[in-house]
């Protein structure tokens, strides 16, 4: 005699014994039925937490989406500002670049000379050509160094130039509003 217990639906009296004419089919089918619903229990509890997972994602990612958008924002204004600093202090900023460019300049004289002594020769040269050996590290590097003196010098020039007119514009506005005030009248300038 089987004796099992089986648990209602929530409302239903759980029943205490099985029929007696039970053969051992029905716990089987039991079981079968148990293992079904704790799989579609747990398949419902594994949905439950992906939806929670994905649902804190989306969270996560409007927040990092409204902060990009509020950092963005503020990107315009900010290089607006440093331009308008770069402009105010545009000798300063010449001079800098007038510098670099010197330096840089010098830095590929004395790059050239050297990939000029190192530079391979007789049968190096030739094993350099078929790939044999390579080249020294100042020979490969005198081509960069000498683009980047190119770079800065036209930078420097540029730089130059811009703050020659900013400074001639600047004099020209100084002398127009010095000129447009009335003078006095007891000014020695006045009867000449």
């Amino acid at each position: 005699m089987n004796v099992k217990e089986r648990i209602g639906k929530p409302g239903e009296p759980a029943s205490g014994a099985s029929s007696l004419a039970d053969d051992g089919q029905a716990s089987a089918q039991d079981q079968a039925g148990d293992a079904a619903a704790a799989s579609t229990t747990e398949k419902s509890t594994r949905k439950t937490i992906a939806n929670g997972y994905a649902k804190a994602a989306l969270g996560k990612a409007k927040t990092l989406t409204a902060a990009a958008a509020s950092g963005t924002k503020n990107i315009p204004g900010k290089v607006a500002a440093k331009v308008r600093e770069l402009d105010a202090n545009h000798k300063d900023v010449a001079d800098r670049i007038d510098t670099v460019s010197m330096g840089l300049g010098i830095t590929s004289g004395v790059v050239s000379a050297g990939a000029v002594l190192a530079a391979p020769t007789g049968l190096s040269a030739i094993g350099v050509a078929l790939g044999l050996t390579s080249a020294p590290l100042i020979v490969t590097a005198a081509p960069i160094v000498g683009a980047a003196a190119a770079v800065t010098g036209a930078l420097s020039g540029g730089a130059y130039f811009y703050s020659k007119w900013k400074s001639a514009k600047a004099a020209k506005e100084e002398r127009a509003a010095r000129d447009s005030q009335p003078q006095p009248l007891d000014s020695p300038d006045v009867g000449q």
